[in-house]
């Protein structure tokens, strides 16, 4: 890539086919729960918004697009956002985004992602608890900026997972920013590509303006003004990173005194809100321990009706088999709150996990193998009968026998799960397994287990078609 308007147009083309960012599942879940909370408010609505780097991005962005353009001029705060777009679109952008739990499977990128994303909300918590000590008036606005300041790196991370490995290389071996080592890979700066996406999204000059990350310590400015804002946003960003580096006490009371002068914020109230934040590092959804299953949500079925329209409009489309299997299983993860889906095919007499999503996927899918001569455990059965099958207790005595030894050794924390064979011109070729872990599960509802089928019967017409 030579320049920057390959690569940008290649950036467009990948967010195209690749779809955004996901986010976590511990927030979406709040939110979709407080969206059916009849005492629900604005405020409460805004702050767990805040809480995820996604759905700030998200609800930002639609907020300032064409389409509400004329409703609210520039949009800068969440709750601003929420009143433009209104309670109807906030719970639709709920029930369609996707869970950054799904990346395990879908990039290789995957950990870097989760550990960006959670360091962008780490950020944002610094500054939440900034502006809170100051009692700022639009504080919000200083948090938004905080959370987008990643903006391009996570672009990177999750679209061009690749190109960014060679960056970071380029940046330490040489020992140069990463904005001269991305100009090197793909032709244009971070700081550039972070600037073409805000104009492209309609974003408001205060937010593109933090996005940038040459803002030093020596600017001093207003507290709330724009200046102030893009140096907060990089102070925060530099706060995180030294926090997830687990850097010593000195190093970080050394940040903080670089940044007190231009921030005209006292270094006891630096100091304090980044301790705030700091107690809050093992509770962020990117520690590993909290990507446990969430469990079955309470509007699975309309989930999973939305899933189906989803998927059947994607067929018209002309979407291949791979895209469709991913969507299918993204839905079905997220739709029924399994701990993880995997689908398995047909490989040289032998039945072998190929692609999931879900907690610890890749590195439990090479013992996911079992062979494809007849045994009497429950896929057998499932794959000869060509029936879809609910194991609703794997520890009960009456199911137990059937349990192939292999998937107890290799998913010892399964509680429930289901199988799904994959029917091509008569014969089974595979087969979907979704499972709840320990602690998690809940009944499937007769509606709920038809519809999962027909989101299975979806995604083999995308393979009929192909053929």
């Amino acid at each position: 890539m030579n320049s920057k308007d390959q690569f940008l147009a290649l950036l467009t083309k990948c967010m195209s086919e690749k779809g955004d960012f996901p986010a976590f599942a511990k927030s979406v879940q709040q939110l979709d729960e407080l969206m059916h909370d009849q005492n629900k408010n604005i405020a409460d609505i805004a702050r767990v918004i805040l809480n995820d780097f996604t759905l700030t991005q998200k609800v930002i962005r639609l907020a300032n697009s064409a389409m509400y353009s004329g409703m609210g001029g520039e949009i800068t705060t969440i709750t601003q956002a929420v009143v433009v777009l209104g309670i109807d679109t906030i719970a639709h952008i709920t029930l369609s985004i996707r869970f950054i739990d799904t990346l395990s499977a879908s990039a290789p990128a995957s950990d870097e992602a989760r550990r960006e994303l959670a360091q962008a909300m780490l950020a944002g918590s610094v500054v939440r608890n900034v502006v809170t000590k100051l009692n700022m008036v639009n504080g919000e606005e200083a948090v938004v900026c905080a959370l987008l300041h990643h903006l391009g790196r996570l672009m990177l991370i999750f679209y061009f997972p690749d190109e960014w490995s060679r960056i970071q290389k380029i940046a330490q071996s040489d020992a140069m920013s990463e904005n001269d080592a991305a100009l090197r890979v793909i032709g244009i700066s971070i700081d550039e590509m972070s600037q073409e996406i805000a104009r492209n999204w309609h974003l408001p000059k205060k937010i593109s303006h933090c996005m940038i990350s040459s803002a030093t310590f020596t600017e001093i400015s207003i507290p709330g003004s724009s200046d102030w804002l893009k140096v907060m946003a990089n102070f925060a960003s530099g706060a995180a990173s030294l926090l997830a580096q687990q850097c010593n006490a000195d190093d970080l009371k050394q940040y903080v005194l670089r940044y007190s002068e231009s921030l005209l914020i006292s270094t006891e109230d630096l100091a304090e809100s980044i301790d705030l934040a700091q107690q809050m590092v093992a509770e962020f959804p990117g520690n590993p321990e909290s990507g446990k299953s969430i469990g079955k949500p309470y509007d699975s079925r309309e989930r999973l009706a939305v899933s189906i329209r989803e998927l059947k409009m994607a067929l018209t489309q002309g979407i291949d088999f791979n895209v469709a299997l991913s969507m299918m299983l993204e839905s079905l993860y997220a739709s029924m709150g399994f701990n993880r889906v995997v689908t398995f095919f047909r490989d040289a007499g032998m039945l072998k996990a190929k692609v999931g999503f879900g907690r610890g996927v890749p590195e439990v899918l090479p013992g996911l193998i079992f062979p494809e001569a007849y045994a009497a455990d429950v896929f057998h059965l499932s794959l000869t009968n060509k029936a879809d099958v609910f194991i609703q207790d794997v520890a009960s005595t009456q199911s137990s026998s059937s349990i192939p030894a292999w998937l107890r050794e290799t998913l010892p924390d399964v509680d429930a799960f289901i199988l799904l064979p994959l029917i091509f011109n008569g014969k089974a070729i595979g087969l979907i397994y979704a499972d709840w872990c320990k602690g998690t599960t809940n009944q499937i509802e007769p509606s709920e287990f038809s519809s999962m089928g027909v989101l299975r019967d979806y995604l083999m017409k995308a393979l009929i078609k192909r053929k």
